[in-house]
């Protein structure tokens, strides 16, 4: 989110040398859309503020917190939600946060491709206890969800759950990544979790190495669905061709129900256009999208994309989504979006997610104040 403090820059104290300060930014948006079902149907408008406070101390330790207060448009009724709240103590080498924030794995693991098997738990609203340190060249991250995303505790005497530990490392033209995350108790009960589909209770264990030759970036990695009994080793290389970067990858699953992944994007980008394609072959699915968008100058920006979907098994998740859409910037962190969408995939027209901008179905005015 782009943000102009609201006080004059900070409030600022001074003991010693120890800095305190406190800043505030906020956000503001209202809009309308003319689908007759969903989420924003006629007008809606939500707002938001977030703090961020810091104390310099002794011994190079900085002590800091976030948080952020939503105001929610909820069928022209107000609903004030604080959320995304982090605490943290950091230094040079090392930091710990608590809070909404992410896991370890999910920090440092590097893929190579659609892989079947390497879905390390993503933090959605969990409270999350994270310690992080670097040595050298290494950096290491270690992580126990405090919290489901329902504000579930674990009822065991462990007080935590899915242990998550990371490390990554680069060395000259090569770098290494090893993740791991423990079985969850959510499996058994202990949490619900419901609130988050991103968080996967099973054990997982990956390993992934990347290296860089002539401008190439190659990335080969093995992931281990423990629980499952399954693995994925997937290779990927992407390499830039001028103003064009070609990314290329190919997974092979040892599950006898999954089938191999892979795909290819082009991508490129030079003056006032950008444009992206790519093709994937995801677990029988056939999924083709475009991307472009063009800066007019003076603010305005055009946008358009299309996106198609073709699954011989389940015909009901066929279909094309497309947009196009243009969003001007009227200064001092105001902006204006006007776009049009159609949506006949299903996860597109529930979740009003159409494109790469996630844009929702149906036409769309929205005006956007950042402060």
């Amino acid at each position: 989110m782009k943000s102009i403090l609201l006080t004059t820059s900070a409030l600022v104290a001074f003991a010693g040398a120890a800095a305190a300060e406190v800043s505030f930014s906020g956000e503001a948006t209202l809009g309308y859309n003319s689908r007759i079902a969903g989420d924003n149907d006629g007008f809606y408008w939500d707002a938001n503020v977030a703090t961020a406070m810091s104390q310099e101390l002794d011994n190079g330790v900085t002590a800091a917190a976030s948080f952020q207060f939503d105001a929610i448009d909820n069928d022209n009724e107000t609903d004030i939600i604080s959320e995304s709240y982090v605490l943290s103590l950091t230094t040079e080498s090392a930091g710990m946060y608590y809070g909404d924030t992410a896991f370890a794995a999910e920090t440092l693991w590097k893929s190579a491709g659609d892989m079947e098997s390497d879905g390390f738990s993503e933090a959605d609203g969990e409270t999350v206890l994270r310690g992080e340190a670097s040595f050298g060249a290494v950096e290491a991250a270690v992580s126990y969800t405090v919290a489901d995303a329902d504000n579930n505790f674990p009822t065991d005497d462990s007080h935590v759950d899915q242990l998550s530990v990371a490390a990554a490392g680069d060395f000259g033209q090569f770098s290494v990544v090893a993740a791991y995350q423990e079985e969850s108790e959510a499996a058994f009960g202990v949490l619900a979790n419901g609130a988050n589909g991103d968080y996967n209770t099973s054990e997982i264990f990956g390993l992934s190495v990347g290296a860089s030759f002539s401008g190439a970036d190659i990335t080969v990695a093995y992931a281990s669905d423990e629980t499952l009994d399954e693995s994925s080793v997937g290779v990927q290389v992407a390499y830039p061709f001028g103003p064009v970067t070609a990314t290329v990858y190919y997974v092979s699953e040892d599950d006898a129900a999954d089938e191999d992944n892979y795909g290819v994007t082009l991508a490129y980008s030079e003056g006032a256009l950008s444009v992206k394609g790519d093709y994937d072959y995801d677990q029988g699915v056939n999924k083709i999208g475009l991307d472009g968008s063009y800066d007019l100058g003076n603010g305005l920006t055009i946008l358009a994309g299309v996106y198609d979907q073709s699954d011989d098994a389940t015909e009901a998740n066929n279909g094309t989504d497309a947009y196009i859409a243009g969003t001007y910037d009227l200064g001092g962190g105001a902006s204006i979006l006007v776009s049009y969408a159609e949506a006949e995939t299903a996860g597109a027209k529930a979740d009003d997610e159409v494109g790469g901008p996630d844009y929702q179905d149906g036409a769309t005015v929205e005006l956007t104040f950042a402060f």
